[in-house]
């Protein structure tokens, strides 16, 4: 749907107030074995979809998908509402009603309907990227410029990095490829960026909500663990627009992790 809005993004500071991030941290940190540290899935852990395919590990995403969302509604029972409330605000911003479509779980019992990066140790990596890889079973829509797909963050626990370095911040541009455009981003040598001009530092504010075009570049800011404070904790929700699927054989969007 054309209408769905493209190349901007849009934060809602306290989408949840400290006192549910403190009560979801607390959740998490006493089941860390079920959600699984950082950005290297192990086998049964709860992690997301790209995590998993890049780690070899899809047979044990879709294995344990329906029982992890079972833990996750038994435990953040409100989690559920939060999510319809994201993808209302999504079409809300794209000037339509906030009931113009059904939000539904793209397939809960092989797919998460959401879920959250408890990040330990130190993080060095600045990769800038797009988020195409839960688009993977549309193949052809990572390469349409028609398509809608949104990326959502909250704040949970933010580093006390943020103070050297925006560390654990993000930088997002606003613009917008395909997967095949990135090069068009990227300078000769495929790593340095064509151009700073229209990127944006989005400081994550614990309890902050980051909506954005999924086909935006971006990359989180390289941080350093030291001690408890330092550590990171995100939820996060896709959101994809599909005219009808097997599953869904109407006009809706769709959300997983």
């Amino acid at each position: 749907m054309k209408k769905l809005f493209t190349k901007q993004f849009f934060e809602e500071p306290e989408f949840l107030s400290p006192q549910t991030c403190d009560d979801w941290q607390e959740r998490i940190f006493d089941n860390l074995d079920t959600f699984g540290p950082d950005m290297e899935p192990q086998y049964g852990q709860m992690a997301a979809y790209y995590g998993m395919i890049e780690a070899g590990l899809n047979e044990s995403y879709y294995r344990f998908a329906e029982k992890h969302n079972a833990f996750l509604l038994k435990n953040f029972p409100e989690i559920d509402r939060h999510i319809i409330r994201i993808g209302h605000l999504i079409l809300e911003k794209s000037g339509l009603a906030a009931n113009a479509m059904p939000i539904v779980p793209r397939d809960d019992k092989y797919f998460l309907i959401a879920g959250f990066k408890i990040q330990l140790k130190s993080f060095d990596i600045y990769n800038i990227h797009i988020d195409t890889e839960g688009l993977l079973q549309y193949p052809e829509s990572i390469f349409n410029p028609d398509t809608r797909a949104y990326s959502c963050i909250i704040s949970i626990k933010r580093t006390a990095q943020y103070k050297n370095d925006h560390g654990g911040d993000l930088h997002i541009w606003q613009e917008r490829y395909t997967a095949d455009g990135m090069d068009n981003f990227y300078k000769k040598d495929g790593i340095q960026v064509r151009s700073k001009a229209n990127r944006h530092r989005i400081a994550y504010d614990t309890g902050k909500l980051l909506i954005f075009d999924s086909f935006m570049p971006h990359g989180v800011l390289p941080f350093k663990v030291r001690k408890k404070d330092d550590r990171r904790i995100t939820f996060l929700v896709h959101f994809n627009y599909r005219q009808r699927t097997e599953r869904n054989p109407f006009e809706h969007l769709e959300y997983w992790y």
